[in-house]
């Protein structure tokens, strides 16, 4: 018999706020058990009013000390969704001209490295055959789309992370679904007031998409429609 909702579990990286904090929330409203993830303390009330629904844990995915901490709480846990959603918008009004090395560190660190290098460490975490492990990822990396001015550097961390998801599921021998999202042009602190979507539509699309793609076993980069987006 297939598992019922209430079976399902799924872990967040990346849920104080924004998108992270929406995934969290619409997979409890679907009856899932969630492990969101938050850099610090004191967990955000919306996060503290879903209550027993959703485990918060400490993670700051650019530190190897916290990552090294996080680990063993998971450790002998299975989650039918890992997803890997904690990114930064970058230095605003920068340019390969204009931004310094720390500031393209932090921001590739954070957006490109640190996600796939994370990816690698939860894979024991993610269900055979029917699991998913999504990186939240954004249209700007699509070297086939973009080619306008708008934060090339921000562009150019998704469009990093894009490759680094690629050569990642290249070298798996897990049999996992790896899922690459764009979650739409959102109404966030990221995406700003004149978005598209507001959050609860983007999250429930994302999560209607990864239902529909477990035991898939294919890397895919789709939108939070389902529509695929060309590399």
């Amino acid at each position: 018999m297939p598992a019922s909702q209430s079976d399902k579990s799924a872990l967040v990286i990346g849920a104080s706020r924004g998108l992270g904090l929406g995934l969290a929330e619409e997979f409890a409203a679907r009856g899932w058990r969630v492990t969101a993830t938050i850099r610090h303390e004191p967990a955000p009330a919306a996060l503290q009013r879903l209550g027993g629904r959703v485990a918060v844990e400490i993670l700051d995915i650019n530190d190897p000390h916290s990552v090294a901490a996080f680990l063993p709480h998971i450790a002998n846990r299975m989650f039918d969704v890992v997803f890997i959603n904690a990114g930064v918008g970058g230095p605003e009004g920068k340019t390969a001209e204009t931004v310094t090395p720390e500031e393209m560190t932090y921001l590739f660190m954070t957006n490109a490295i640190s996600p796939v290098n994370l990816g690698y460490k939860l894979l024991r975490n993610v269900k055979p055959g029917s699991g998913i492990l999504a990186f939240m990822t954004s249209i700007l990396g699509s070297v086939t789309l973009s080619g306008g001015s708008y934060a090339p550097l921000y562009c150019a961390s998704k469009a990093a992370l894009n490759q680094l998801t690629r050569s990642f599921v290249a070298g798996l021998n897990e049999n996992i679904t790896v899922l690459s999202m764009h979650p739409g042009w959102v109404k966030t602190d990221m995406g700003g007031a004149g978005a598209d979507i507001d959050v609860a539509t983007s999250v429930k699309g994302m999560v209607d998409v990864l239902e529909a793609k477990a035991g898939s076993g294919k890397h895919e980069y789709l939108d939070y429609r389902g529509k695929a987006i060309p590399w």
